[in-house]
């Protein structure tokens, strides 16, 4: 594992950050910079303020609450500029002319109907998500053929769930990453870290100091994701097992708990020294050299152009600064 990782940076930086189609989100204090490598070849750099809701209502930056709001968020904001990135790498003069489909959308839901389709893709995205990674897995623990009413029993086929968990995910995310179009944005993924790194060391965002720094990130979204599931193994145990409905009602009633739990503990194990809060980081590291591929001189470019547009406006320090998960996938 990369020394590097471990090293305090010299500035405490909170930027938090997306890879996108052929391009990188980094998002700010107060705003969010996308920029994207057009088929033309030019960089385009487009800034827009966003505050997270967490600050803007106290009650929903409380520990444990803000974990479950910023996760939404997050979402809505990376499918957003997700789904923007990928109209301006493939824009073109044809494109200007709207599809039947798209016409039809704004007929019957006006011209926001961008936005509706951004939330029917977050509910879509959480629905497979919880169905794979929750209901799925617990299905397939109540068909070993033991008592599970009694506490040994209960903690086993928990166990047993969080396993059928981890393995399911970590084969979703090797899977994807077969495919060539998400291998770019791995790499994108990958430019997105070392430039952040930059930052945190204080160097000038150059491409020559950039390229040097390791791909692997303790804040990234992708170590988040693992601590949920490792969170989520430790909660269930506790609730017991019970009939299948039951079972469900209970994962799902249990999430914003876990999302809220998971959230601490990842601000802590990205911000720690302490040997064991490091070894809860391992997992994620080692899944982010899938997540994260080593970028070309290009991709560094794009996430260096980034982060510089949101930094124009004032550095991201943890003095002002909301924590959010980095480099989600």
């Amino acid at each position: 594992m990369d020394k590097e990782i471990w090293r305090k940076p010299k500035v405490c930086s909170n930027i938090g950050g997306e890879a996108l189609i052929e391009g990188v989100m980094m998002r700010g204090n107060n705003k969010i910079a996308m920029s994207v490598r057009k088929t033309t070849g030019e960089i385009y750099t487009e800034t827009k303020p966003s505050v997270p809701v967490t600050k803007k209502h106290k009650f929903l930056g409380l520990p444990f609450i803000r974990g479950g709001v910023s996760l939404i968020e997050s979402m809505l904001v990376g499918v957003r500029v997700l789904m923007e990135s990928a109209e301006l790498v493939d824009f073109t003069e044809e494109d200007e002319k709207e599809s039947k489909f798209d016409l039809w959308m704004k007929k019957w839901l006006g011209e926001k109907y961008f936005s509706y389709m951004i939330y029917f893709s977050v509910v879509i995205a959480l629905a497979f998500s919880i169905g794979l990674f929750m209901l799925l897995p617990n299905f397939i623990a109540g068909l070993f053929s033991f008592d599970k009413q009694t506490t040994g029993g209960a903690l086993l086929a928990n166990l047993i769930e969080g396993v059928i968990r981890i393995s399911l995910f970590i084969l979703y995310v090797f899977l994807v990453s077969k495919n060539k179009e998400i291998k770019r944005v791995f790499q994108y993924h990958g430019a997105e870290h070392k430039t952040i790194y930059a930052y945190e060391n204080e160097e000038e965002l150059t491409v020559e100091n950039v390229r040097k720094h390791t791909t692997l990130h303790p804040r990234c979204g992708t170590t988040f994701m693992f601590i949920v599931i490792i969170i989520s193994i430790i909660v269930f145990a506790f609730a017991g097992w019970h009939n299948p409905l039951i079972n469900m009602l209970l994962r799902l009633a249990l999430l914003p708990v876990i999302a809220g739990i998971s959230y601490e503990a990842f601000k802590l194990s990205a911000r720690s020294s302490s040997k064991f809060v490091r070894l809860i980081s391992i997992p994620g590291l080692m899944l982010q050299k899938i997540t994260t591929q080593e970028p070309d001189d290009s991709m560094l470019e794009v996430a260096i152009a980034s982060l510089k547009a949101v930094l124009q406006e004032a550095p991201d320090t943890e003095e002002n600064s909301t924590a959010v998960p980095e480099g989600a996938l």
